[in-house]
């Protein structure tokens, strides 16, 4: 497993680049070590801390947990979010540091209240160093992680989608009520998709599609893409649709 190289919009690149100096970053360190000089000097010192090691592993195990379903991605950050999961994590990364002889983190330093607010007496709610990496770092993260998938994913949408595929993918027929939801969805006349579903359903008969791959070849070889215009329409989206989403990733690059 090599070193990726950094891409501006694509998040997928950023995610396999941190999971490389997660899974090599002993051997990173003993490189830039050898090379000691520029750049390498000044990025040994920023990787070599208690920060960069906790917040990278947070990264990695927050997106590992992360499968196809969006409603069980959800419930998997949520069950993270409890001090035996941060204490794992906390644990794993304090034997990264003391394997490569790096400093556990300071306490947060105390200050003192200032003069014109009546000064002396030291803020007594000043969090420890393992309590202000629990609150503001871990929990952080996944409220923000899981916060981002509820906006991007809203239950309708993904309710939409998931009927379109049992429109493409399943001998059943879809009711009244799901084919006016895909149709006010999108626009569409209802009759006419109505229409268009039975025509579809009957051809396919007793099969199964397994996958969108299979039902757009059957659909092709039986020129559906010609006469079949609201569920055309339907297939191109379902196609459309990254599989990994981001507002400023591209879906295509050149």
């Amino acid at each position: 497993m090599s070193l990726k190289s950094l891409c501006d919009t694509r998040w997928s690149c950023r995610f396999e680049s941190l999971k490389v100096v997660s899974r090599r970053y002993t051997e990173i360190v003993t490189t830039l070590q050898e090379i000691q000089v520029g750049d390498a000097f000044i990025l040994l010192k920023v990787i070599q801390t208690f920060d960069f090691i906790f917040h990278i592993h947070l990264m990695s195990v927050s997106l590992r947990e992360a499968i196809a379903q969006v409603e069980i991605t959800i419930c998997s950050l949520e069950s993270m979010k409890n001090d035996d999961e941060f204490n794992r994590i906390w644990n794993e990364t304090m034997n990264i540091c003391a394997e490569n002889d790096i400093d556990e983190p300071d306490e947060q330093r105390k200050r003192k209240v200032p003069a014109r607010l009546g000064g002396g007496d030291i803020i007594s709610t000043t969090l420890a160093a393992k309590d202000n990496y629990r609150i503001n770092s871990f929990y952080a993260v996944l409220d923000v992680i899981i916060t981002s998938i509820n906006e991007r994913f809203n239950e309708n949408s993904l309710s939409i989608v998931l009927l379109c595929e049992k429109l493409f993918l399943t001998n059943g027929f879809l009711n009244d009520l799901e084919l006016q939801q895909i149709a006010q969805f999108y626009n569409m006349n209802y009759d006419e998709l109505r229409s268009e579903q039975r025509f579809y359903k009957v051809a396919l008969g007793q099969k199964k599609q397994i996958n969108l791959s299979l039902a757009t070849k059957f659909f092709v070889e039986n020129n559906f893409h010609q006469s079949l215009n609201s569920m055309n329409n339907l297939l191109k989206i379902l196609w459309t649709i990254p599989a990994n989403t981001c507002e400023c990733e591209r879906s295509f690059s050149s």
